[in-house]
């Protein structure tokens, strides 16, 4: 007769089988955590019927990207790597769209990130596998001005190391510069993070591209943000530091943009009154990989 198997081994033999079944039992559970096409309209019925203009819709998970093709245009959607620490300044109220069934997706390091200066408006909607909760924004800002939407209506330059100008002209879309620059807003990346921002490429041998906005309204604020596009950020060999400034009525602030510079920067300055002229402008010894792009905008006091 065979020898009867030791206790070690039936011991081993009894977790191989317990570990097979909780794999077997894993793997029958997870489709029932997944979103059905109606749960994601079941979503749009919720916004389309209250949101409003402002309004953002923030995804946790953010990679949980399949959402994007049923919200509507109408309520920008925003999920990326770190997204949930985004102030997301320009949107009074927050939508959070989750999926909560998921396996251990990082919800308390969300919502801890998230919190910081959101109250609840409404408790949470459950649409089969997804949850949406709406939530004022403290960290948001009334937007008085946005070079975006101003572009066309800037004074753009070349300013050459000898103080001379050479002017970039408006071509309908773009400020089109002598030295063949272009000047618009586009989509970028910095770090992960998709951007609507103002391309600034700096020209060549030291000179500035300047960026002039007159007659801003009075504010509360004047906020600068920008930084290193796509992967020119990380590049450390064979590039120069960048500068990118801020002027408001003579004085000057930099955002200095060393090599290996990640991310949004961004310099402020405190109150300035109606009627305020204002520089944006970037330089750098040797342009090549220095591609930056900028956001600029006047904000009000913020609401209680």
């Amino acid at each position: 007769m065979p020898d009867a198997p030791s206790k070690p081994a039936l011991a081993e033999g009894l977790t191989l089988a317990l570990v097979a079944l909780a794999c077997i039992a894993f793997q029958v559970w997870l489709p029932t955590t997944h979103v059905k096409d109606n749960d994601y309209q079941a979503a749009v019925e919720v916004l389309n019927a209250h949101a409003q203009p402002g309004d953002v819709l923030l995804l946790n998970p953010w990679w949980s990207e399949r959402a994007r093709l049923f919200i509507p245009e109408s309520v920008p959607v925003v999920g990326y790597l770190g997204s949930d620490a985004d102030p997301l300044e320009l949107n009074p109220r927050i939508w959070v769209l989750e999926q909560p069934n998921l396996p251990e997706v990082g919800r308390s390091q969300f919502w801890r990130a998230f919190s910081q200066g959101r109250t609840e408006l409404s408790s949470e909607i459950r649409l089969g596998n997804l949850s949406l909760r709406l939530y004022k924004n403290g960290r948001a800002r009334p937007v008085l001005f946005d070079a975006r939407a101003r572009l066309a209506e800037a004074k753009v330059y070349l300013e050459l190391l000898d103080g001379s100008r050479q002017s970039c002209q408006w071509s309908g879309h773009s400020h089109r510069c002598p030295n063949g620059a272009e000047v618009l807003t586009e989509w970028r990346e910095l770090k992960y993070q998709p951007r609507q921002c103002v391309r600034f490429f700096p020209p060549a041998q030291g000179a500035k591209l300047v960026a002039e906005f007159a007659n801003l309204p009075a504010a509360d604020s004047v906020v600068l943000m920008g930084g290193y596009i796509w992967e020119h950020a990380v590049h450390l060999g064979g590039v120069t530091r960048s500068d990118l400034g801020l002027e408001v009525n003579g004085e000057t602030s930099t955002i200095p943009l060393p090599p290996g510079t990640d991310g949004l920067q961004r310099v402020e300055h405190k109150s300035s009154p109606a009627g305020s002229t204002v520089r944006v402008w970037v330089t750098a010894p040797n342009p090549a990989d220095r591609e930056v792009c900028f956001e600029l905008y006047a904000f009000g006091a913020a609401t209680p």
